[in-house]
């Protein structure tokens, strides 16, 4: 059987970038490396630190969640999911590349799947428009925090459950489903006191890493994607990424690869170029993923050592238009992946008549795929880069399906958890995010948090214009 997913990172070593990559030699230089931090890594799994390992065999949260999406009334057309960062990345990702394309926007049947919305940010025009297009008889809101405490998800949820008490009264109750904590938190005492419906975010899993937990598999089954498929794929690929070498465990091997070009080579850059629509929201959640997971201040040892790659969402062919320019010919401190398909869910053909014909700028493109013109867009930008000797790699799914699109979130968890010991940082925890609460807490009065912590508000200074 073949794999969904395919890895190629012939491109980012010498054998395409010559002088500008990594040798044979070198990666066996660095596979020792690798090995160790794959050791560390599965010795905080063994110890019960990393629930996310075990997610692709959990079962019982994916039947619940079935469950609990057929359970729903048939006039329910819509879910709003309530949360932000992994708590909403996540399932938005399963969604936009397993829906139909558009699938918001698409008329709804008693009993269809439902479609999702996710007004992850707490602006409030966003949030008034999403009060005002649901209506609360066909809408239920997911509220998706695993402290319970996070605050833009807590302003979102006191609204709209005033705003559902207001306009059904009793029958609120029966609208509202919370993600979160198995115990602890805000949000799990509010439920139990309001009965609301429940599902647990694992104590052993982040934020970050919880797509394949409630956070993601509910709003999949309430859209009626394939939760099944999508666990079947994560699986295979997890015991694909537990191998000790480098060379057969696609993850290290990644992970090793971008660890060299940034320390060794000075690109701290990582851009994940989508080349198919249903995946660029899977490359936004990946920034979430390296940036919040890498980027750190102090090493596991307590040495300052302010390090970490930024991640880059990208859209192909809409930035070649856009950024390609910077990629091909600025600064060589990029590592470029590009995210494809094999095979497309449709084709659309440019027509081949007298308009197509009455120009040679359009007649090359008679009678070909829209799909082909993509893959021809996606073959020049490689070519552009690897003539530059710019690194880039390429990560194919064999279609965007359900078990593709598995392999490929466990595919970027597992190298993001493998980079953490080769930089020297835990990839689990968030002090940065952490201290910006803090600040933000104390900023709205919030007991317990001081406001003389806060520092001078930016624009206060002499250069203000």
């Amino acid at each position: 059987m073949s794999h969904p997913l395919t890895l190629d990172l012939t491109g980012l070593t010498a054998a395409v970038l010559g002088e500008h990559g990594p040798t044979d030699a070198d990666i066996a230089a660095f596979a020792p490396a690798a090995r160790e931090a794959r050791a560390n890594i599965l010795a905080r799994r063994d110890q019960g630190e990393l629930g996310f390992f075990g997610l692709p065999d959990d079962r019982a949260t994916a039947r619940a969640c079935l469950d609990y999406a057929r359970a729903l009334p048939p006039a329910v057309d819509t879910m709003v999911v309530l949360g932000i960062g992994g708590s909403s990345l996540g399932p938005r990702a399963l969604y936009s590349a397993l829906a139909p394309a558009l699938d918001p926007l698409r008329p709804r049947s008693p009993g269809m799947p439902r479609r999702l919305l996710f007004p992850d940010n707490a602006d409030p025009v966003t949030m008034r428009a999403i009060l005002e297009l649901c209506d609360p008889e066909r809408t239920v809101w997911n509220v998706v925090t695993k402290s319970g405490g996070t605050a833009e998800t807590a302003a979102q949820l006191l609204v709209v459950a005033e705003h559902l008490e207001r306009k059904l009264g009793a029958r609120a109750k029966d609208h509202i489903v919370a993600t979160t904590d198995p115990e602890r938190g805000a949000l799990r005492a509010t439920a139990a006191a309001r009965g609301w419906k429940t599902f647990d975010i694992p104590a052993s899993v982040g934020g970050r890493f919880s797509v394949l937990t409630a956070v993601g598999l509910l709003p999949a089954a309430v859209a009626g994607l394939d939760v099944v498929g999508l666990l079947d794929g994560a699986r295979a690929m997890r015991d694909r990424c537990l191998g000790e070498d480098p060379a057969s465990n696609p993850a290290l091997l990644l992970a090793s690869l971008l660890h060299h070009h940034h320390v060794v080579r000075g690109r701290p850059m990582v851009v994940l170029m989508a080349y198919v629509d249903a995946l660029f929201d899977t490359a936004d959640w990946f920034r979430q993923l390296w940036a919040e997971s890498l980027g750190k201040e102090k090493s596991t040892d307590g040495r300052v050592v302010e390090t970490g790659p930024t991640p880059i969402a990208a859209r192909g062919a809409t930035d070649q238009h856009s950024q390609l320019q910077l990629y091909v010919e600025g600064p060589r401190d990029k590592v470029v992946l590009m995210l494809t398909a094999r095979q497309r869910e449709t084709e659309v053909v440019i027509p081949d008549g007298e308009l197509t014909r009455s120009r040679d700028e359009y007649r090359y493109l008679g009678d070909r795929g829209m799909g082909v013109l993509l893959d021809a867009e996606l073959r020049g930008t490689i070519g552009s880069l690897t003539n530059r000797r710019r690194p880039v790699g390429t990560i194919e799914l064999a279609r965007v399906d359900a078990p593709s699109l598995g392999a490929l979130l466990v595919l970027l968890e597992c190298a993001t958890a493998y980079a953490g010991p080769l930089y020297g940082v835990d990839p689990f925890d968030q002090p940065g995010v952490e201290e910006a609460k803090r600040l933000a807490y104390a900023a709205l009065g919030r007991a317990g948090f001081e406001a003389k912590d806060l520092p001078p508000i930016v624009g206060e200074g002499r250069y203000v214009l």
